[in-house]
């Protein structure tokens, strides 16, 4: 099945295929990419694909990695695991939260030769994308290729809503679909769809970590953590901090930016700031430390009793409050919150809109202990599924 829309897009990416070439090498060398490695993006590598069974994992950034974090371990256990990302802060992500045998290369643009090119290479024998990331040109090649795969985690869509049929008609060529929530589910079965398999990754795979070094020698120093910010949230952190320093001077604000690369933190210059870039740690006289590197959040959940996770305030609908969680750290968010909201009704938290408020939640927190460690589920369903899917595929 297809729709006007989508023979629209398989024509011009077919005939102007240029066009996804120019936006590849803009967002390549905006997200501060190596630059020999832009041929990936196009379906080339230098990689050798090993011998055996081969599963590709996509996922499109951070969020994705971290949905596939709780199935990685399980895959490898029975094939080699392809990794692609479109950004490099999804690819530093997956280096330090999949298998270390993973491999990794970039997402090869939505182009026929791109796409073709990429799989006469790797050759999966399962391709698995995570969330709401689908290409249409790769889909329709892994079909006619006759390789299974699967959308696991599936979130919240407006496209689904804007064109049905296009994702219907996208959605059925899967072999799998899973979803995060009950409502995502009742979305897809509305569409014609058997019923997804409901499980909540995220909630099964967040990673614990013993707080870092310069945290375990202040104890008694108050801490509170924005993670994963936006833009939009920046200047309400920032103003906040200005407050809580005002009756609590020696108070640290530790701010780990969503994409470091991208999203750069510039600290008021009121503020005495370090950043963990220029292998700069927080000193007693230190207000804000800039954890601007990939793969410490889960050290820093466990070091600050209060975090506030970024993403929730702007567009973006929300970060998943699991890692926080499992390292028993007050949860603050702000009221945007559909992209993981099974989540947080399963978790104790607090909504904010303003600086204000956060202030005001940030000290509350400080005089509570702090809430016991989330202890994660084993994931079972969706990974016994994907196995069933690789097992069936080869007979």
């Amino acid at each position: 099945m297809s729709t006007p829309l989508l023979w629209a897009y398989h024509g011009l990416t077919t005939a102007a295929p240029w066009l996804l070439k120019r936006i590849a090498r803009k967002a390549h060398a905006a997200q501060d990419a190596d630059p020999a490695r832009f041929s990936e993006r196009l379906g080339h590598t230098n990689l050798e694909r090993p011998s055996g069974k081969l599963i590709w994992l996509h996922a499109a950034s951070v969020g994705e990695v971290q949905t596939l974090a709780a199935l990685a371990p399980g895959l490898s256990q029975v094939a080699t695991l392809l990794v692609t990302t479109a950004t490099k802060t999804g690819g530093d992500r997956a280096r330090a939260s999949l298998p270390a045998d993973a491999l990794h290369q970039y997402q090869p643009i939505d182009t026929p030769e791109a796409t073709a090119c990429f799989l006469e290479h790797w050759q999966p024998d399962l391709a698995v994308f995570a969330e709401s990331d689908i290409a249409p040109n790769m889909l329709r090649t892994l079909n006619k290729r006759g390789i299974p795969a699967a959308l696991v985690g599936a979130r919240p869509s407006k496209t689904r809503k804007r064109a049905p049929r296009s994702m219907a008609a996208l959605l059925g060529q899967f072999q799998l679909i899973t979803s995060a929530t009950p409502t995502v589910s009742d979305e897809i079965t509305a569409m014609g769809f058997t019923p997804p398999l409901v499980e909540d990754l995220k909630a099964q795979a967040p990673r614990r970590a013993d707080a870092p070094a310069w945290a375990l020698a202040a104890p008694e120093r108050p801490m509170w953590l924005a993670a994963s910010t936006h833009p939009e949230d920046v200047p309400v952190v920032f103003d906040a901090h200005r407050e809580v320093l005002k009756t609590t001077p020696d108070a640290l604000l530790v701010i780990a930016p969503r994409h470091p690369g991208k999203h750069a933190i510039t600290v008021p210059n009121a503020l005495n700031a370090c950043y963990a870039s220029r292998a700069e740690m927080p000193q007693n006289a230190t207000q804000v430390f800039v954890m601007d590197q990939m793969g410490q959040l889960a050290s820093l959940h466990a070091a600050c009793p209060v975090t506030f996770l970024g993403g929730a305030i702007g567009p973006q609908g929300g970060h998943s409050p699991w890692e926080a969680a499992a390292a028993g750290s007050h949860i603050v968010t702000g009221p945007k919150t559909s992209n993981n909201q099974g989540a947080f009704d399963a978790l104790p938290h607090q909504v904010v809109q303003t600086a204000p408020e956060l202030v005001k939640a940030v000290k509350e927190a400080w005089q509570q202990p702090r809430p016991a460690p989330q202890k994660p589920e084993p994931v079972t369903a969706t990974l016994e599924a994907l196995l069933r899917l690789l097992t069936e595929a080869k007979q």
